[in-house]
């Protein structure tokens, strides 16, 4: 019979508990339930539990008869900082040991100060020949942790692992497509968190600070469904409700789809070589009816829920409701990563270190630990200050890099913004055309024609001008052609006459000629070849000058 575990994962608004088989090929939920999170439990992953939130889990679970004495928990927090990493193809058993040795490479801060974990993602290179392993590895803050173990201590339970909840969806949710290019969001409260899975394997996670925390409450403050009244309520009203489109909460749901966008794109834009196939959503938000329709229209894919996966008989244990916010929490129990807070990474050394009974073999051991010490001494003597130099120049720079590392998400911000602007300017060049200067060109049309000009009728295109005039002599009309050849906006060949009509009237004693002209415009991004006129006479120009001041001489 498989092992059992309790599996948590605090929310801010809900704490969701599985009792789940643990680490098992087979994935069943036997319990389930949630309690409310009351405000400043959690914050940014870190616990400050109060007795009566120990109580009013403590008698929940008591009340549901679960017995299991493990305990997993999942949790979210930008504090957990996570690097994609290759290594030699080495045994398995030790790994933790080659990431151990650079970890001071992946993540430049105070170690001592944060535990590290790490998930096998794949295998690259050729199995034959150079093999290596490519990991996901975390380094979460021992504070962070410690909240945890202190938890699990006031319920009675001993901690069976620590897994971060990328990774616990991931687990899930790997199994969905086995091949091409996935994206799973994961909707909580107050964040969101946007998974890419390629090929089975976590390609890519970031956070997103926008959840429906203030949806749920914006339903609940509106009195508009007066059984809307605790966050379980009101999230059974939106689950039934389509009340995405009401106008209470358009604009809450509009700010965590606008945000979830700009990751995608921000991922579209890195990768481009694999089409995203299937967008699915989890978590408390995918329990909101028509939330995948809104993210379908943002982001111009196909959305749907995360149901049915392969391996997985969810339907079956929560046949009663839909199981997105207890995806983390049946995950966790699946493949944690594990982390260890000092003291338990101590007693598992300590175990590993124990014998049977025999001869001891320390005092020996002792003995040449100390004649190799001398020696290793004497033979690093040399180079000891020169080794302390660089040590201290690497611990400035990695101080250097850890400043400079909060640059990196402001850098792809500007860059996406650049981005867009980019091409929405572009988009709004295509749109340009003389038409927009076209009082420009009427002022400019006054300015230079004779004072005798009569414009009779004036059509303009985004191609070109047509005006028909009335002058009081052909000389006058060959004037207002040659003003007109002038024009900045006009390709002067294309000013062209089409019709020139002269009329007598004998009994006033005047002329008058009536004629009609037709011009193609400059392009609207073309240069002003005045300006081009200028600096092409700007040397010639010297050089009159001072020709002329040799002259007067």
């Amino acid at each position: 019979m498989a092992a059992k575990a309790i599996s948590i994962e605090i929310g801010y608004s809900l704490t969701k508990v599985c009792e789940v088989d643990y680490k098992a090929k087979t994935h069943k939920v036997y319990r389930f339930f949630t309690i409310p999170t009351a405000e400043g439990i959690i914050n940014d992953g870190i616990l400050h539990v109060t007795p009566e939130y120990i109580e009013a889990l403590n008698a929940e679970i008591t009340k549901r008869k679960i017995k299991t004495k493990q305990v997993v928990f999942s949790i979210t927090s930008g504090r957990i900082a996570s690097r994609e990493v290759t290594i030699p193809f080495v045994k398995e058993n030790r790994i933790a040991d080659v990431v151990n040795a650079n970890a001071s490479d992946y993540f430049p801060v105070d170690l001592s100060q944060y535990q590290l974990a790490y998930s096998i993602l794949g295998t690259m290179g050729d199995p034959k020949g150079a093999q290596q392993y490519k990991l996901l590895v975390m380094a979460a803050p021992s504070a962070l942790l410690s909240g945890y173990y202190d938890l699990a201590k006031a319920l009675k339970l001993e901690v069976a692992a620590i897994d971060y909840a990328g990774n616990s969806v991931f687990q899930v949710a790997k199994d969905k497509h086995a091949q091409g290019t996935s994206l799973v969001i994961k909707i909580d409260e107050r964040s969101s968190l946007v998974m890419a899975v390629r090929d089975a394997r976590l390609a890519f996670v970031r956070n997103v600070a926008y959840g429906v925390e203030e949806a749920i409450q914006t339903i609940i403050d509106s009195k508009r469904w007066t059984e809307a009244d605790t966050v379980q309520s009101a999230m059974e009203v939106m689950s039934m409700n389509d009340c995405v489109g009401s106008p209470e909460i358009v604009e809450v749901i509009g700010q965590l789809a606008s945000g979830i966008s700009r990751v995608v794109d921000y991922y579209i834009s890195h990768n481009s070589d694999a089409a995203i196939e299937n967008v699915y959503i989890t978590g408390l938000g995918a329990n909101i009816r028509g939330l995948e329709e809104v993210l379908a229209k943002e982001l111009n894919l196909h959305v749907e829920v995360l149901r049915q996966i392969q391996g997985w008989n969810l339907e079956k244990s929560f046949r009663t409701q839909y199981y997105g916010e207890f995806v983390a929490c049946v995950g966790a129990a699946a493949a944690p990563l594990g982390f260890k807070k000092d003291a338990e990474k101590s007693k598992g050394k300590e175990k590993a270190a124990g014998g049977k009974g025999g001869v001891n073999p320390a005092p020996i051991a002792y003995t040449v630990f100390g004649l190799g010490l001398v020696i290793a001494i004497a033979l690093a003597a040399v180079s000891i200050l020169r080794y302390m130099g660089l040590q201290k120049t690497n611990m400035e720079l990695k101080a250097q890099n850890t400043e400079l590392e909060a640059i990196i998400p402001i850098y792809n911000e500007y860059t996406a913004t650049l981005a867009s602007y980019n091409l929405v300017k572009t988009m709004y060049g295509q749109t340009e055309n003389r038409n927009e200067e076209l009082v420009e060109f009427l002022e400019e049309l006054e300015d230079k024609m004779p004072s005798d000009v009569h414009v009779v009728s004036f059509t303009s295109t985004v191609d070109g001008v047509a005006i028909n005039m009335n002058v009081s002599s052909k000389s006058e009309a060959a004037a207002a052609v040659e003003q007109l050849r002038s024009f900045n906006s006009l390709l002067p060949a294309s000013v062209t006459v089409n019709s020139v009509v002269e009329e007598i009237d004998e009994e006033a004693g005047t002329i008058s000629v009536n004629f009609s002209v037709a011009a193609i415009y400059r392009d609207v991004h073309a240069p002003d070849p005045a300006d081009t006129v200028n600096a092409d006479n700007t040397d010639d120009t010297a050089v009159d000058t001072d020709a002329a001041a040799d002259t007067e001489e």
